[in-house]
């Protein structure tokens, strides 16, 4: 049976850049945006949601709780 990937909703504009959830996630998930959002931090954004296993360690060590998975 073939699993779905995880849906990992993160708030570009929340997102003040800490990187802390990149640094927790040991598949590689998520990097940083090029582009700037409105307060000019460059948000984290989950280029390969494939990779996510739903632990959601990600979710916890957020400090403003942008991020939130979905199976």
């Amino acid at each position: 049976m073939k699993q779905h990937p995880a849906a990992i909703f993160l708030d570009p504009e929340k997102c003040r850049g800490c990187g802390l959830c990149m640094e927790i996630c040991k598949r590689g998930v998520m990097e940083f945006r090029e582009e700037a959002n409105a307060c000019g931090c460059r948000p984290v954004t989950a280029v390969h949601p494939e990779k996510c296993v739903l632990c959601g360690l990600c979710v916890a060590v957020c400090p403003l709780h942008v991020i939130s998975l979905k199976k």
